[in-house]
């Protein structure tokens, strides 16, 4: 039997390394497209299935087809439309399955050989499809043995494929894409080694010829299958790059809305000085501890700590240094409490600790000593820096956060009224007295509608001929069933309440219409002075007031004098002194009450606009031969005042060896219960009418000679 012979082929170099260059290309662009279709939205998964199945499948048939072009014969060669276009289709068709089990979240093994299988029959499919649309006669005659192996190449570059889409999905960003270069590489080798392992297969009879009419020209088709596939699988990595890098600023744009949407909701939930848990947090936690002990019994503790001493230190010091001791007690807190407490800023200097689980006496005792050993410890170097503290026990006290919170503020009240510095838990007559103070309060403003509010007048005298030099306006409350209510009662209540502006508006205005009245009856009327708060000082509206006060009433200014005492002074120098300064512009003089009790008087007396002191009565009280060291405190007070231009008056003055102290110690004036109490201004009128003390009506008080019993500050 003859021989067969076959046409002598070879391969043009060029169009060789073209067609392993666009396997490679196609690879990685087939890697690519399986990151994009895994990681895309569902509603856009599917588009970039589409655009990388038509991409992926005219890569691969394009490096067929330029290894098919890359092929010389000694016949002229063209291309059947019909069978070319199929085979595109059938690359197409295997690249989209690809893609689609590129999209499960995981790959399990009989899925990844059945898709395995299908990929290579479409490569498979795509190639012989391919050469089937050759146009020569007679036809290929295939080697079977390199057929098998053909099919063995492109079954094993598939498994690859899949397998090595997911795998690179493990992979970290920085090393992922010299991975994904290495594994197309090796795809790119699979798919040329299974195209040329197929023309290897094929032999061309030497009895073969070109048909002559029809088909598509070789050369032509070379160019056009070259240019398109480059620019297509570029244009798709191009797009695939782009789009990555929309997803990573997409990312990192919803990255940093989550944090900054981390921060708003930890903002909301703390405070933004210490950090601390605010109010809001505070009564979720409250309620769901609250919830908890319900159903599983037991207690939990609150305590309200407010910070004594730290409104002087952070007026003395400023709002920075004010913010650092803040922290600093923040911090301490936070350290002495346990991990599931919860410790939360109120606002100033008031905070709120929830301590769960402690139910027990001595646990809250514990907590409450371990708290104020804390703050003192923080405070450090600043003098005075303590806490008073009130608590209450859950159910014992209250059934809601509010009830809670509130008995321990009032029973942090109670620690602050008695003595600070200490802790004390709520007891139930708190309520009846804050129910009480809330009442008064309400009266309050009704009397000061009502014309209850009166004042009274004590005289001051001049130790060297008990002539009358001036009176200290003092305000009373005339209560229809309490009786009279003394300042020290309601005085701090309108403070608190924000009804001493209406207050001490209601007493400069009956001070300057009593003057008005006795200059009009003749008499001669001496400087009286009017006490003002400390919220007085610091308003900047307080001097014009004033000064329609005096206009209406047609007073000239020094007929008034404003009494300030020191701590107010100290607390807001910077605002006192601008509201003295423009007093002294006025003409009104002022007075610095009860000096000596302050912290720093020297220091800040020389900065004060002010024309007079008063000496503490605790310094006049103790004034006698027992006792020499009170009256050279007293001498050095008076000594200093006269060095500064100030006048000096003796408050408190109750008997007649304090009489002669203040008179040999050389006091300008002096005030107390050996003269007069304060009176209402009908008994005060005889007092200017008879001119010194004890003398033309002016009577001693019934307890002038003899030490009378502490006297409660009254306050004008």
């Amino acid at each position: 039997m003859e021989a067969a012979v076959f046409l002598p082929r070879s391969y043009q170099p060029e169009l060789v390394l073209l067609s392993i260059a666009v396997a490679i290309l196609a690879g990685y662009a087939a890697l690519d497209l399986a990151d994009r279709v895994y990681a895309a939205q569902r509603r856009y998964a599917w588009i970039w299935l589409a655009a990388g199945a038509v991409t992926l499948g005219s890569g691969i048939w394009s490096m067929h087809f330029i290894g098919m072009l890359a092929l010389i014969l000694p016949i002229h060669m063209n291309y059947a439309p019909l069978p070319t276009a199929l085979s595109w289709l059938m690359a197409v068709a295997a690249s989209a399955a690809a893609l689609r089990l590129a999209c499960r979240p995981r790959l399990d093994h009989a899925t990844w050989l059945a898709g395995s299988v299908v990929m290579a029959i479409g490569i498979v499919s795509m190639h012989y499809t391919g050469m089937y649309g050759m146009e020569i006669e007679p036809g290929i005659v295939y080697r079977p043995v390199w057929v098998v192996f053909s099919v063995l190449v492109a079954l094993t570059g598939s498994a690859a494929a899949l397998g090595l889409s997911f795998a690179l999905r493990e992979v970290r960003a920085r090393l992922r894409t010299l991975k994904k270069s290495a594994a197309a590489a090796f795809m790119g080798a699979a798919i040329a080694g299974m195209h040329y392992a197929g023309m290897a297969a094929a032999q061309f009879p030497a009895a073969s010829q070109g048909l002559a009419a029809g088909g598509v020209d070789k050369t032509w088709l070379a160019l056009l299958i070259s240019s398109l596939s480059v620019v297509l699988l570029a244009a798709t990595l191009l797009a695939s790059a782009l789009d990555r890098r929309l997803e990573t600023q997409t990312a990192e744009l919803i990255a940093s809305l989550q944090a900054a949407n981390e921060q708003l909701r930890h903002s909301s939930y703390h405070d933004a000085l210490t950090d601390l848990a605010n109010r809001k947090l505070l009564d979720e936690r409250l309620d769901r501890e609250i919830g908890y002990v319900a159903r599983r019994g037991g207690g939990f503790a609150v305590f309200y700590v407010d910070l004594d001493g730290f409104k002087l230190l952070n007026d003395n010091l400023g709002h920075r240094a004010g913010d650092e001791v803040l922290e600093r007690v923040a911090n301490a807190m936070r350290d002495t409490m346990r991990d599931n407490d919860t410790v939360a800023r109120m606002g100033g200097d008031e905070f709120v600790v929830l301590a769960v689980g402690a139910d027990g006496m001595a646990d809250i005792d514990t907590l409450a000593h371990r708290l104020l050993m804390a703050i003192r410890q923080a405070g450090g170097t600043m003098p005075g820096l303590s806490a008073s503290i009130g608590w209450a026990r859950f159910p014992d006290h209250g059934a809601s956060p509010q009830a809670l919170i509130t008995a321990a503020d009032r029973a942090m009240y109670h620690a602050k009224h008695n003595g600070k510095n200490s802790y004390v838990g709520y007891r139930p007559e708190m309520a009846r007295r804050a129910e009480d103070e809330f009442n008064l309060q309400r009266e309050l403003g009704q009397a000061l509608g009502a014309g209850d509010i009166v004042v009274y007048y004590q005289p001051k005298y001049r130790p060297a001929d008990g002539t009358l030099s001036g009176a200290e306006a003092l305000v009373r409350w005339h209560h229809a069933e309490r009786g009279v209510i003394t300042p020290d009662r309601f005085i701090p209540l309108a403070e608190r309440s924000g009804q001493i502006d209406e207050l001490e508006g209601v007493v400069l205005d009956s001070v300057c219409a009593q003057i008005r009245r006795w200059r009009d009856a003749g008499l001669a009327v001496p400087q009286i002075s009017v006490n003002l708060s400390a919220a007085r000082v610091s308003d900047p509206r307080l001097p014009g007031l004033v000064r329609r006060h005096l206009d209406r009433y047609g007073i000239e200014p020094r007929s008034l004098m404003f009494e300030i005492t020191e701590s107010v002074a100290i607390k807001g120098m910077l605002e006192a002194i601008n509201t003295l300064k423009r007093f002294a512009r006025m003409g009104v003089d002022v007075a610095l009450d009860d000096f000596g009790t302050g912290h720093s008087s020297l220091s800040y007396l020389e900065k004060l606009p002010i024309q007079q002191l008063k000496i503490d009565r605790s310094f006049v009280r103790e004034l006698g031969a027992s006792m020499p060291q009170q009256a050279a405190i007293v001498s050095s007070i008076v000594t200093l005042a006269h060095n500064l231009g100030l006048g000096v008056v003796a408050e408190g003055v109750e008997t007649e060896e304090q009489l002669r102290y203040v008179t040999e110690l050389g006091c300008d004036e002096m005030q107390g219960y050996l003269f007069s109490r304060a009176v209402p201004a009908e008994d005060f009128s005889r007092l200017l009418v008879g001119g010194r003390y004890g003398e033309r009506g002016v009577s001693r008080s019934p307890d002038a000679g003899r030490a009378a019993p502490a006297q409660a500050p009254e306050y004008g």
